[in-house]
């Protein structure tokens, strides 16, 4: 019985896997019939649709989350089933890309609908208004990317990227609607308006810059733009937070002694960061995977500082640094004279093999992937705050390190060593175990849980051919769920 039941499970595993190569292959044949080009990659990495909404529905189930993070995560699942709507006709013709599919946008915007209406209490009509804008502006910005940006992303990193923008644009709607009726904790809505001003004072910006012919875009007419954009961002202050906003904002991260001993800390490795960089492009040689592995290490000790001492600042640095480098992203590829070369040539030298497309989207997923858990866990858990740290800051930088130095037996289908994978488990771990030696963690059997998420990073970093530093974050986070009944 024991071997017919192995036989049958041997027979199932290798149906479902004949299955998932057939579909994939199926997709990326009618993508190429209708001209799209994708990231090079093995695989189109259709798995990744499930992370986020799969995230957000386990912290609603885990924690006793705000009714605004179960709207959000309810409409993720409309998203869910969207995304398996697309990926399955998709597989039976590219056709799909150029036609709009109302029905199923309708459908799925349906299913978040009840939810959010019978889960949160929230009226009918709003839910559905949400729910369906929500859907339908994923379903266009999806196609739109892949047709828009070749050689950018995988399907699967496209769809990771477009769900976090309708997620991200309903959650701060919805807080605006939720801080004007019922008000919110007052360093919290200090910290989102500030965070959201600058967003889209920097998407202001940048749309400005983009609107001008090519003849136009020189140094003066940057400097010009920057400068109304800044004289924007100050009167969206002053009305907001009020006529002293700039005091406010300066005595928030200056007038605390800690808060200002992190901030010149940050400083010093930003500035170290930009050092490495211009001594880097002088040498016009390409390169290393340690030398790049140098900015994990540095972004992830600011991180790591950051969410051990004090998560709000934390929280407004990461905004505020995400805008920087969307902007500084956009101004290399603006083609505005001295200034746009100088960024190239650093992004010659320092750019990764999967950065074949029309942005530079390491860095952003670097970044982001450090930041997301501040964004994702619906409270201070102090363990899941630490995923992004640890799986790309930490596990991957060891894992590309020890890899390239001592790495001699690698895995079947890649060119991922063992030792890599190793070291990746036993560095996470490592850093763990320290942080609860000094106090710096508290958190029940934060070690047992660390070797679980641990070791499910190492082995998808091993075996995947998708972006380390935006699904390695996910995954890490999916872990430390799947363990948080031990804590």
């Amino acid at each position: 019985m024991d071997e017919i039941r192995k036989l049958v499970n041997g027979y199932y595993c290798k149906l479902c896997e004949h299955y998932v190569k057939s579909l994939d292959k199926n997709i990326s044949n009618n993508l190429r019939a209708m001209g799209i080009v994708t990231r090079s990659s093995k695989s189109n990495g259709l798995w990744c649709y499930i992370l986020l909404p799969l995230i957000l529905l386990n912290y609603t189930i885990l924690y006793d989350t705000s009714v605004l993070y179960q709207t959000v995560a309810f409409i993720s699942v409309g998203l869910f089933f969207h995304c398996s709507l697309f990926i399955l006709f998709l597989s039976l013709s590219g056709n799909i890309m150029m036609e709009g599919d109302y029905g199923g946008c309708v459908a799925c915007s349906l299913i978040s609908t009840i939810l959010v209406y019978i889960f949160t209490k929230q009226d009918l009509m709003i839910s559905l208004v949400i729910t369906i804008s929500c859907v339908s502006s994923f379903s266009y910005l999806l196609k739109f990317v892949l047709i828009n940006f070749p050689k950018t992303f995988t399907v699967g990193e496209a769809i990771v990227v477009v769900q976090s923008i309708p997620l991200f644009v309903s959650a701060t709607s919805i807080q605006y609607i939720q801080s004007l009726l019922n008000g919110v904790n007052e360093e919290f809505s200090f910290i989102n308006t500030i965070v959201f001003t600058v967003l889209v004072t920097t998407i202001l910006i940048i749309t400005s810059i983009f609107m001008l012919n090519a003849e136009h875009r020189t140094a003066t007419s940057l400097v010009s733009i920057v400068t109304a954009g800044g004289i924007v961002l100050l009167i969206k202050w002053h009305i907001i937070l009020g006529s002293n906003c700039l005091f406010d904002i300066f005595e928030y991260i200056f007038m605390d002694n800690i808060r200002f001993k992190l901030f010149m800390f940050w400083l010093s490795l930003l500035l170290i960061s930009i050092l490495l960089i211009l001594i880097q492009t002088r040498t016009v040689s390409k390169a290393s995977t340690v030398t790049r592995k140098t900015f994990h290490i540095l972004a992830s000790i600011v991180f790591l500082s950051g969410l051990l001492t004090d998560i709000p600042l934390m929280t407004l640095a990461s905004g505020v640094g995400f805008s920087l480098l969307v902007f500084v992203e956009a101004l290399r590829i603006a083609e505005i004279e001295t200034i746009s070369p100088t960024l190239q040539s650093a992004f010659v030298v320092y750019c990764d093999d999967k950065d074949s497309g029309t942005f530079a989207m390491t860095p952003l997923y670097l970044f982001v992937g450090l930041a997301c858990p501040i964004v994702l866990a619906p409270e201070p858990v102090s363990l899941d705050l630490l995923a992004g740290v640890l799986a790309v800051g930490i596990g991957d930088t060891a894992a590309s390190c020890a890899g390239a130095t001592f790495g001699r037996n690698r895995w079947s289908d890649n060119n991922r060593t063992l030792e890599g994978t190793a070291f990746n488990i036993l560095s996470q771990v490592a850093v763990v175990y320290l942080l609860q030696f000094f106090d710096f963690l508290d958190v029940p059997n934060a070690l047992t849980r660390s070797v679980f998420a641990a070791t499910t990073s190492a082995l998808v970093e091993a075996k995947t051919d998708q972006v380390d530093n935006l699904v390695l974050p996910l995954v890490t986070i999916l872990a430390f769920q799947a363990t948080s009944f031990l804590s």
